[in-house]
């Protein structure tokens, strides 16, 4: 069975199907020139259990047609430790008698994606570690060299086949497009498309960015990662590393052959999407000048050609906001460039996290907050600035959030409403308490000084009824991107829920939903409010008619549908991406 794709930030990788049986199947599947074994050898003290070891030898004695012969092991609970330690003696010499020990090499033959100029190329790829190379043995692409990007956020993308074509080191292949909805009818003729290594590999000292040439060569190590050493062609002391991981994806059905395939596969109106952006933000060499029109029009543009924009995946979004860095120091040509750059930089950076150069793409935007905006006298410029810091809040750390956090307060302390409606920084008001309510990895008694704070205000007639969102999440028992040591102590949070249920949730919708979030289970005592008080916002909840999923999150611990995601994060996450709390 497959499980959507995802991200995960709690628990280990478990399989999503609990039933080994199928495990198995696969595996052999695979492997399908293969016989089904003969000999059986149970490790790992699971097997201590007889019902699951006779299971085994049943179901593969049916597969055979034949008796399986079950190998005596006494003490399968230590097995591997037993295993690493006596290739630990080999591997120093201190053992000979042990022998070399059992292997065939890699099980797989392993491919870089090469990079092609030409848009309408089928995808080709030089395989850099054939089928059946031995652990530790280094295999050079001798009569090759390559141009190595550094100082930027780039992929490599390794492909794997089963295939028992005995390709050499330094073949060049074509390969066939990948799908992920194409199952596939031979499992050990087809390619899978591991999932792409994100990386930004360092410049040298005093150069920012730029190609090098380099020879490369490939080891399979020991624990299943395939590293991959550039050796700059000039200076063999310069090398970097890469290393995949690629033991646990290739056999991984539910991960390789759905989300990695379509990871690789860049979307087929990618590049009209880049020039749309060159044409905008960049160096304006056109014959045509840039109209007004064409930069406000930018985002829907980019609509009609790539899709809605809820549909975009993460890798697409991620793409097109390195394309949208690139070309970032052109954002201030006019007050529309400037508040489109700042939407779409934001939109394609949310959460701030989820995949693994994240970090590093908010290490480069993070100095802009110092900057701050061009246009100040534009409200709607102010506006996305700060929906852009809501969006990315996620991958912040705490002494980003806290800077942010002191410069929203001294915009928000001003309760002239009069004035905040006339001031540009002030118009964007609502945005500013948004992003408060976002910054999780503040500490608890931070975001309890905001709660209080946005309470108060909240009991003055002319406050935006939408803030009631903003203290639901402040409140809320199960963080987004957050620790649980950050959330607001539960007695605290139970003062708020109190001003919350003197309101007519009919009248208010965003104080129900806000309710919810305050009073929903997470299953840790230390954090949940009292079953009564719990009790009592599903019974209002209820009575007003509200969603039945936000009872139900108040009453049991359940993950949030689409929809409440979206109402808590405050618009939807990219596809596949769900965020849980630490």
């Amino acid at each position: 069975q497959r499980r959507s794709a995802g991200l995960v930030e709690l628990g280990l990788p478990y399989p999503a199907d609990a039933a080994i049986t199928r495990h198995l199947a696969a595996f052999l599947e695979r492997h399908s020139a293969l016989e089904v074994p003969d000999t059986l050898l149970l490790n790992g003290g699971v097997f201590r259990a007889p019902a699951l070891a006779q299971r085994l030898e049943q179901v593969l004695t049916h597969w055979r047609g034949s008796a399986v012969r079950v190998l005596q092991h006494s003490d399968p609970d230590v097995a591997v430790a037993r295993g690493a330690v006596a290739y630990a003696l080999v591997r120093a010499g201190r053992a000979p008698q042990l022998g070399r020990g059992v292997g065939g090499g890699s099980a797989r033959s392993y491919f870089l994606l090469l990079e092609d100029e030409k848009k309408d190329a089928p995808p080709r790829a030089i395989c850099v570690l054939p089928r059946g190379t031995d652990t530790a043995i280094e295999v050079p692409l001798s009569g090759h060299s390559f141009a190595l990007r550094l100082g930027q956020a780039v992929r490599f993308h390794l492909v794997a086949s089963a295939a028992r074509t005995p390709w050499q080191a330094g073949d060049v292949i074509d390969l066939p497009a990948p799908n992920p909805s194409d199952d596939g009818d031979d499992s050990a003729t087809t390619f899978v498309y591991l999932p792409p290594l994100e990386t930004v590999l360092p410049a040298a000292s005093g150069q920012r960015r730029g190609h090098v040439t380099v020879q490369l060569s490939a080891t399979m190590t020991e624990v299943g990662t395939l590293e991959m050493h550039c050796t700059h062609a000039d200076d063999p002391a310069q090398r970097w590393l890469l290393a995949f991981q690629v033991r646990s994806h290739a056999g991984d059905d539910s991960a390789a052959d759905s989300a990695s395939a379509e990871d690789h596969a860049a979307h087929p109106r990618l590049a009209p999407a880049i020039d749309l952006i060159e044409r905008i933000f960049g160096s304006q060499t056109q014959a045509q000048p840039v109209t007004a029109k064409e930069v406000r029009q930018l985002r829907s543009t980019l609509e009609r050609l790539l899709g809605a924009r809820d549909t975009w995946s993460l890798a697409l979004l991620r793409t097109l906001f390195d394309a949208l860095w690139a070309r970032a120091r052109r954002r201030r040509r006019s007050a529309e460039h400037e508040r489109v750059w700042l939407n779409l930089a934001g939109y394609c950076l949310r959460p701030g996290m989820g995949t693994p150069l994240d970090a590093w793409r908010i290490e480069q935007i993070w100095p802009l907050f110092a900057e701050g905006i061009q246009y100040t006298a534009e409200s709607r410029n102010w506006s996305e600035w700060w929906t852009l810091w809501r969006r990315a809040a996620g991958g912040l750390n705490e002494a980003q959030q806290l800077q942010i956090l002191e410069t929203l307060a001294g915009h928000l302390e001003d309760t002239d409403a009069g004035k905040r409606a006339r001031h540009p920084v002030q118009g964007s008001y609502d945005d500013m308490v948004r992003l408060a309510a976002l910054l999780e990895r503040l500490p608890g008694q931070h975001r309890a000084e905001t709660g209080r704070w946005v309470l108060e205000r909240l009991q003055r007639p002319d406050e935006n009824p939408q803030t009631w969102w903003a203290l639901g999440r402040l409140g809320a028992r199960v963080p987004l991107c957050g620790s649980a040591h950050t959330v607001v102590p539960a007695d605290i949070a139970s003062q708020w829920l109190q001003a919350l249920l003197a309101l007519d949730w009919k009248a208010v919708e965003p104080a129900a939903f806000a309710a919810a979030q305050i009073a929903r289970m997470s299953g840790d005592r230390s954090r949940d409010l009292s079953p009564e008080l719990r009790e009592q916002v599903a019974r209002r909840l209820i009575a007003s008619k509200a969603p039945a999923s936000w009872a139900a999150m108040v009453q049991n611990v359940v993950q949030l549908d689409e929809a409440d995601q979206r109402r808590s994060f405050g618009e939807a996450l990219p596809p596949g991406l769900r965020l849980l709390a630490r």
